[in-house]
């Protein structure tokens, strides 16, 4: 069978892992499927990592050397440090970190992000509004790229910064699918939000870089 025909399953299976995988189906949000919750997600892989890394849920991460990279990457795009931009601890709740400095640009606060919530290593060059896009997440499924599909949750999650930002999709043209206002459940990443999926979902797909757009305006409002 072709690599086409596999493309309705594929979109469907990322949209889910978008909104499915974080923390379950309860402290992400949504639930999917006819009949409620689907399986939770794999247990932590066995990851055999090396001495300086630790082995997150997705794989395996080198905390310093990333902490490092980020700074880099500050200085690369311009961005300046400060203090408290949100980010998720736990299953049911929103965070700032007074105690620890953060970046302001947007592209440093996705990178941070990535590295709070434990990345991997092979998915960290994905924590970028240029870089994580639906041919990235196409890669994942089809396992052409190292990150597991299932870190996308995490992604969107950081995109986000945690945010119901359904207002700013709504004007940006996330709803005008054949799927509507359902399209709206991607735009809101706050902990907590409840909403079953099904296959009527897929139009949202050709609306993601809409809703990045919002992310990233958003983010820009909120330094």
């Amino acid at each position: 069978m072709s690599t086409r025909c596999f493309l309705p399953l594929a979109v469907a299976v990322v949209l889910l892992a978008v909104v499915h995988y974080a923390d379950s189906c309860a402290s992400s949000g949504v639930c999917g499927g006819v009949s409620g919750c689907y399986q939770p997600p794999p247990p932590p892989p066995v990851c055999g990592c090396a001495p300086s890394q630790s082995c997150g849920r997705y794989g395996c991460y080198t905390r310093r050397s990333r902490v490092a990279a980020a700074s880099v990457r500050t200085k690369e795009i311009g961005g300046k440090k400060r203090r408290g931009p949100v980010s998720r601890q736990g299953s049911n709740e929103i965070a700032a970190f007074s105690g620890e400095k953060r970046f302001s640009s947007p592209d440093a606060r996705f990178m941070q992000c990535c590295e709070e919530r434990n990345l991997p290593d092979v998915c960290m060059d994905k924590c970028t509004f240029k870089t994580y896009t639906k041919d990235a997440l196409m890669r994942m499924y089809f396992k052409q790229d190292p990150c597991p599909i299932e870190a996308t949750a995490e992604m969107q999650f950081c995109a986000a910064q945690g945010q119901d930002h359904r207002e700013c999709c709504v004007r940006n043209g996330v709803g005008s699918t054949t799927a509507g206002a359902k399209c709206l459940v991607f735009c809101n990443q706050t902990p907590g939000f409840i909403q079953q999926l099904d296959m009527s979902y897929l139009a949202c797909y050709d609306r993601f870089e809409n809703m990045k757009g919002c992310f990233f305006h958003e983010m820009q409002l909120r330094k």
